[in-house]
């Protein structure tokens, strides 16, 4: 009995968040659009920030398109994903996080999201590590599935229901829209930059990948 073989499988379920770094040579073109984004898109969004900005959406698409067909082939090779229809980004939006803001939890709309970090001082670094709390802490994001009720001792309490990260310039994370989501604020006197955006159902499918 002491040598008995189990012969075992596990199963992984639910929705794939995928996260890589993107180059410095894309950070840059994306970053450049940023810097030139005016149009006010706060009454859009959900944070809790003054400084958000409507970016153009085919141009951040030509950018880090590499990246979306990296998630899919992700999905496909761990069966994490279902066949997704042709999607085209149908928004995208420059945040300038500044000490108070922050993003509530949330969810956006269409398939995919994403969220893409491109200046993290080293300020808001140096007030991360300080930080002696048990969550994630000052500019930390954090994703959530619903598993158990709050403060429930039922079914899923010993499941992993959440993901937080302290992001780094150049992370990108992609998921799917429904997956909830938020940031912590901080209060080092600094701007962090990072850039948000969906993909949705192409209207038109008549073309190649």
């Amino acid at each position: 009995m002491a040598n008995e073989t189990i012969n075992f499988r596990y199963y992984n379920w639910g929705p794939l968040l995928y996260s890589c770094r993107v180059s410095d040579d894309r950070c840059a073109q994306v970053l450049d659009l940023c810097l030139k984004a005016k149009e006010l898109y706060t009454h859009e969004l959900a944070g809790h920030l003054t400084r958000e900005y409507k970016l153009p959406a085919l141009k951040v698409s030509n950018i880090l398109r590499p990246y979306f067909r990296s998630y899919v082939q992700c999905g496909e090779e761990t069966q994490l994903l279902r066949q997704l229809p042709f999607l085209e980004m149908k928004s995208a939006w420059v945040n300038f996080m500044e000490a108070g803001d922050f993003n509530p939890p949330h969810n956006h709309s269409d398939t995919l999201s994403f969220v893409f970090f491109l200046k993290v001082p080293d300020e808001l670094k140096k007030e991360h590590k300080e930080f002696l709390g048990t969550s994630i802490g000052p500019g930390g994001i954090e994703f959530r599935i619903a598993l158990a009720p709050a403060g429930s001792q039922g079914e899923g309490v010993y499941s992993i229901d959440n993901n937080q990260f302290f992001p780094k310039e150049g992370d990108l994370f992609i998921f799917p829209s429904h997956l909830e989501h938020w940031v912590y604020p901080f209060k080092s006197k600094v701007t962090r930059i990072s850039v948000s955006g969906n993909l949705g159902k192409m209207l038109n499918q008549n073309v190649k990948k």
